[in-house]
């Protein structure tokens, strides 16, 4: 802004409707980026209205070739340049599905629609209840979309936690919501009378950060089975599958 500035008193038009319509294109380019990935910065997008309305303010139709190759280059190479990440501080927090304060980290990989999952989990909520309420371990829950209809109870858990993020609501939201899944329940209407006769309320909102962060857990842990569980401790990390995961927990204690 301050070289803008410099070019505009000097009177080098020229120079300064040239950098102004390569800011604009590269400002295309940082738009696109935002709403590729949902996130918005007030800042970048204050910063952004400058820049367009000073190209607009100087526009010159007589130009309109030099301008657009200007454009056109600025965006191309924003493009090609730009690595930018919408969620630094988020990748650096556990998952919004974590709980517990404890060094060791566990992931748990469940399906709703997974029978050996729904008879696991029972059994798990006590050991895992203990393990979080003594600080040992900081647990994600990470629903895995093996059956088709467990993105739609994958969001629902996360709008209930999104109402209220505590970690016996999100016991007993896995609870409702493994119920719903083997009453068959796929119709989204059904779903949110079902969790509200429950007594559970939620507030929708976008999840799409935290399943790209649920994502990259799958790749990671290699995941192709549930339930599975991951621990990692001291730098080591092991997995379990079936009922080697309530031993596992169970050590832990």
């Amino acid at each position: 802004m301050l070289i803008l500035s410099l070019f505009s008193l000097i009177k080098w038009e020229s120079i300064f409707l040239l950098l102004v319509s390569f800011g604009t294109g590269a400002e295309l380019q940082l738009l696109h980026f935002q709403v590729n990935n949902s996130i918005y910065c007030a800042y970048c997008l204050l910063f952004a209205a400058v820049i367009i309305v000073l190209f607009l303010l100087n526009f010159e139709k007589s130009k309109k070739t030099f301008i657009a190759i200007s454009l056109v280059l600025g965006f191309i190479l924003f493009s090609i340049f730009l690595k930018g990440s919408a969620t630094p501080v988020y990748a650096e927090e556990p998952p919004f599905s974590s709980f517990g304060d404890g060094k060791i980290t566990v992931r748990l990989y469940t399906d709703y629609f997974c029978k050996p999952c729904k008879e696991l989990e029972p059994k798990l909520e006590p050991v895992i209840t203990e393990l979080v309420k003594k600080n040992i371990i900081n647990i994600s829950f990470i629903d895995t979309p093996v059956h088709p209809q467990t993105t739609l109870y994958a969001n629902y858990f996360l709008y209930i936690l999104n109402k209220d993020k505590k970690f016996n609501r999100a016991i007993r939201a896995r609870s409702i919501l493994f119920e719903a899944a083997d009453g068959k329940i796929t119709d989204i209407e059904k779903l949110e009378i079902f969790i509200k006769n429950k007594g559970m309320n939620f507030k929708p909102f976008n999840t799409k950060r935290i399943f790209d962060n649920f994502s990259n857990y799958l790749k990671e842990d290699t995941i192709n089975a549930t339930p599975t569980c991951i621990i990692s401790n001291e730098g080591k990390k092991d997995k379990f599958t079936g009922s080697d995961i309530l031993k596992a927990l169970e050590h832990l204690k």
